[in-house]
């Protein structure tokens, strides 16, 4: 067991996935620039078709944000914790986090320059963490002088409120059901210390809840706002009231489905403090852009500085054509940087054939993933194996297991053949598995998103034998059946793990497996109490003990010969960034972030771009 009290770090507060957002498709909603294309270097109004009234902001002064859609969708509202809230329309960029996490951290850029930063970990509205020995409480010391964007002070009863208006509102509120789960009690012993009694050791909850990254975090609200609100009506959103209140430097001036405007506010306690100084925007605009032709014009016009991620032969023609537009890794593959959400074919593995781990094996022999890669993506790519993302804090714990993961990687359509014969199947006059004279063919369901591997994979399955098709289905329609368990197989990420492997294990207890026809929270419909066993002991295992390590190898040993999912490529997020107006965004060379406008660690690469003129 870890010293008791340690402070925090990456390796003691790791990461955890809220209710129902760990398998789900990303809300990728949002995107369109109204203002005129540019020509580079003229700094005219960004106005655009911003309401009358706003004040003058130069465009060279103003951060520009396509997003896809034709409208923005949550324009009325601002309340994080009722459905239907998009990040990607700001709400990352509003709510400050007691801390924040950079998965990319390299020895050399920890987070962004001049701000404390240990092993990814950076201090926000809150300075420490100390857990108890056995895990079962923590207290947390809040930064002095942090103040709510209307003046009022940021304080532990905050914290407090926040907690129990949640739990109060089980199961409704989005992060409720994690927090009556976990929380027994929350004390104020004074307005900046908080201490938070839980019901059952977790070496993972700061960092599950209360450090920001990838899509993961719950919002802190000012009690003196909320108190007299029903969180399951309010929406938080008042612009002449000043609603929202944040403690972020950006105040909501203009809300509309065409368009989402912030201004900052000069008198923010973090410059007020000494913390850090304002970020440069003076603006930002976020726009829907329909679709990634619009957001190609917008990168090529330099009307935006930053869109959605883009397909690797869009992006490489935009690089191409536009000096100006640059990605996480230049103008060299994979021309984005390695997302938390690696790829894999999912199987309702409660249905037959399916059920049974030989035909899961027989299907993954079928599988050239170099193929998928080359020809999906053009080579700007990398292939997986298992549910993963090479993360460096990852591979700690993937490199030792290799001798288990490595046989995974074997294209070979003679062990696909010796599997499907062992099990009575012979090709029938069509080259088709059969049995009996019965084929069984199986539907695909998968997204937009994947429309680059997709009819790779389906060829390559057709190949080996295998009856398989696909449907490109909406976002509703796919999430109605792959989560109901009414269909064969689907393509879809995993929003797991970024620091150590237990949440991304966790995807596949039995706990989560609905019946077929039922909503499961997780949608892969495989059980193993053995299994279930030792994943729970690693949610009560401290990263910092050396046990974990075993107690992973514990779990592939079992996960991997029966293979739940097969695993196909990484995800990465092509995203163009334009230097037209704004230089010093995230890179290889530079991951003090990830790009991404929708992950709530946005705020870090807003504060830190900086003005070419």
């Amino acid at each position: 067991m870890a010293e008791a009290s340690s402070r925090f770090s990456r390796r003691r507060l790791l990461h955890g996935v809220a209710q129902g957002i760990a398998w789900s498709a990303p809300a990728m909603a949002l995107a369109s620039c109204t203002t005129t294309p540019g020509t580079p270097g003229a700094p005219g109004p960004a106005q655009g078709n911003a309401p009358a009234g706003l004040k003058q902001v130069p465009r060279n002064r103003t951060l520009v944000l396509g997003i896809t859609g034709t409208s923005l969708t949550d324009f009325q509202t601002f309340n994080p914790y009722l459905p239907g809230i998009a990040t990607s329309t700001g709400y990352p960029y509003c709510f400050e986090p007691l801390f924040y996490y950079n998965a990319f951290h390299t020895p050399q850029a920890c987070g962004p320059e001049g701000m404390t930063c240990d092993e990814g970990v950076i201090p926000w509205l809150a300075e420490a963490a100390d857990y108890n020995e056995d895990f079962t409480g923590v207290t947390i010391r809040l930064r002095d002088g942090v103040t709510w964007n209307d003046g009022n002070p940021f304080t532990a009863a905050d914290v407090a409120f926040t907690f129990a208006m949640l739990r109060d509102n089980a199961p409704k509120l989005t992060w409720s059901v994690d927090l009556d789960t976990w929380v027994q009690e929350v004390t104020t012993p004074d307005d900046h210390t908080v201490e938070i009694a839980l019901k059952n050791p977790n070496p993972r909850f700061v960092f599950s809840y209360l450090t920001f990254h990838m899509d993961i975090g719950i919002p802190i609200v000012p009690e003196h706002v909320w108190k007299d609100q029903d969180p399951n009506k309010f929406t938080f959103l008042d612009i002449d009231k000043g609603w929202p209140v944040t403690t972020s430097p950006w105040k909501i001036v203009a809300s509309s489905q065409r368009q989402r405007i912030y201004d900052r506010s000069d008198d923010w306690w973090g410059e007020r403090t000494g913390f850090t100084d304002l970020p440069a925007p003076e603006r930002i605009m976020v726009l829907p852009g329909t679709d990634e032709t619009k957001m190609v014009q917008m990168s090529l016009n330099n009307e935006a500085d930053l869109t959605i991620d883009l397909r690797p032969n869009t992006i490489k023609s935009v690089l191409q054509q536009n000096e100006a537009v640059t990605t996480w890794t230049g103008d060299q593959p994979p021309y984005g940087y390695l997302d938390w959400w690696p790829i894999s074919l999912g199987f309702n593995d409660s249905k037959a054939p399916f059920d049974d781990p030989e035909i899961r094996w027989a299907i993954n022999h079928a599988i050239d993933r170099r193929q998928l890669v080359d020809l999906g993506y053009q080579g700007a790519g990398q292939p997986t194996l298992l549910p993963f993302p090479n993360y460096p804090a990852l591979l700690e714990y993937l490199d030792p297991i290799k001798d288990l993961s490595d046989p995974i990687d074997d294209h070979a359509p003679d062990k696909t053949a010796e599997i499907m014969q062992g099990k009575g199947y012979e090709k029938d006059g069509k080259g088709f598995w059969a049995k009996d004279g019965t084929r069984f063919p199986f539907v695909i369901y998968t997204l937009i998103l994947f429309q680059d591997i997709t009819p790779v994979l389906v060829q390559q399955l057709r190949k080996a034998g295998f009856d398989a098709s696909f449907k490109q289905a909406t976002g509703p329609d796919f999430d109605e059946h792959v989560s109901t368990g009414n269909m064969d197989a689907f393509i879809l990420g995993h929003g797991g793990s970024v620091s150590d492997p237990y949440f991304t294990l966790r995807l596949y207890q039995s706990r989560y497996a609905a019946p077929t026809g039922e909503r499961g929270t997780y949608p892969y419909r495989w059980s193993n109490k053995e299994y279930d066993r030792i994943v729970d002991e690693m949610g009560t295992t401290s990263p910092e003990d050396p046990k974990l390590h075993d107690l992973f190898r514990q779990a592939m040993e079992i996960w991997v010969p029966a293979m739940p999912d097969i695993g196909l490529v990484q995800w990465f997020h092509r995203i163009p960034t334009n230097t037209t107006y704004w230089t010093n965004w995230p890179s290889a060379d530079n991951p003090y972030i990830n790009t991404a406008y929708w992950h709530r660690t946005s705020p870090l690469w807003i504060h830190s771009i900086k003005p070419t003129q």
